[in-house]
């Protein structure tokens, strides 16, 4: 969210203003100064809807001053008393914890239109594609660094533990679809690729194969990915930077989903198998590494009454999640042993 303060000297212009902002179906603040001539008014922006609003009011007749501020938290407050409350937090928590509604406004401001996180998810998935056919290590980290899966592990889990339903629903549609996205890019390229003499003729099939990560030990895949769960979910819950802890979950994702591409289209069905239960793994213990990790530092529902239920649910899911990547693991283990 951005913070927009509008400055108007003539009643026009002011109501000019507050059309646009209605149109919007924005929230505002007016404030009408002593003099009568000079008007403020404040309001919290969405900040891809920023552009659009600055558009319609440098059209307005008149003196206005727009003023942008910095990215910004909103508490939502709703009927529940203020003994229904609960503001606990851990007294053995010595960093710098963010707000529930900071918490919840980061999630939110990671997660991209559909149209924006289906691109990059699908460029990264050619370069992670290309990276493996060169067996390029660069390459590979290339295509983590652009790769946004971040945002939408960190809003499920950011969500579980505040009974967010909504974002808990967005965080999870865009993992999937993100999933979706980034291996119909990587079959896509793949079968290009594998039409082509040149392509084909210099391609080490052994090696691209290895970089799936499907022969190494699973404990050791499941260690990578909660600690890369672990890191997201302190990240989001401190004034830390998220942005290289994302680069660490598309470690664990990408290489293998170009991987399940090449296996597909150079006809390798154990590595393909292999590599796509490593991508399951890897995003499993992710959710529940992140999830772990928000509900220990302190965070939950600011009603009393709700912690309970929503302690719940938590455990409902991490117990679903933890089955799922028992079974995962087991798979993996059947798979190894066939290669």
């Amino acid at each position: 969210m951005r913070l927009v303060t509008v400055l108007a000297d003539t009643q026009p212009s002011i109501d000019e203003v507050m059309a646009v902002l209605e149109s919007h179906d924005l929230t505002y603040s007016l404030t009408d100064h002593s003099d009568g001539e000079h008007w403020t008014l404040t309001v919290p922006v969405p900040a891809h809807a920023v552009e659009p609003v600055e558009d319609q009011l440098e059209a307005i007749t008149g003196n206005v001053t727009v003023i942008v501020e910095a990215p910004m938290a909103i508490l939502e407050t709703g009927s529940d008393s203020a003994r229904n409350r609960s503001n606990r937090r851990p007294e053995w928590l010595s960093f710098e914890r963010v707000s529930r509604s900071e918490l919840r406004s980061k999630a939110r401001s990671q997660l991209p239109s559909f149209i924006i996180f289906a691109t990059m998810t699908a460029i990264s998935s050619v370069v992670a594609t290309t990276g493996v056919l060169l067996n390029s290590l660069p390459v590979l980290v290339g295509s983590m660094v652009i790769a946004p899966l971040l945002g939408p592990a960190m809003a499920a889990s950011v969500a579980t533990v505040l009974d967010d339903r909504p974002l808990f629903a967005r965080g999870v549609k865009l993992q999937l679809l993100g999933i979706v996205v980034a291996l119909v890019s990587a079959l896509s390229f793949a079968a290009f690729a594998r039409t082509s003499t040149i392509i084909s003729s210099v391609v080490d099939l052994e090696a691209s194969l290895g970089l799936g990560s499907h022969g190494l030990p699973p404990s050791l895949l499941v260690t990578v990915a909660i600690c890369s769960g672990v890191a997201g979910g302190l990240g989001m819950a401190t004034t830390g930077i998220t942005d290289l802890i994302g680069v660490m979950i598309a470690a664990a994702l990408m290489p293998p989903i170009g991987v399940i591409g090449v296996g597909v289209a150079w006809g390798a069905p154990e590595a393909t198998l292999g590599s796509f239960v490593v991508v399951a793994v890897n995003l499993i213990a992710i959710n529940v590494g992140s999830i772990a990790t928000l509900w220990t530092v302190g965070f939950h529902p600011s009603d009393r009454a709700r912690i309970r239920t929503t302690r719940s649910a938590i455990l409902r899911r991490v117990v679903v999640l933890i089955i799922l990547l028992v079974l995962a693991l087991r798979l993996l283990e059947l798979v190894s042993a066939l290669l």
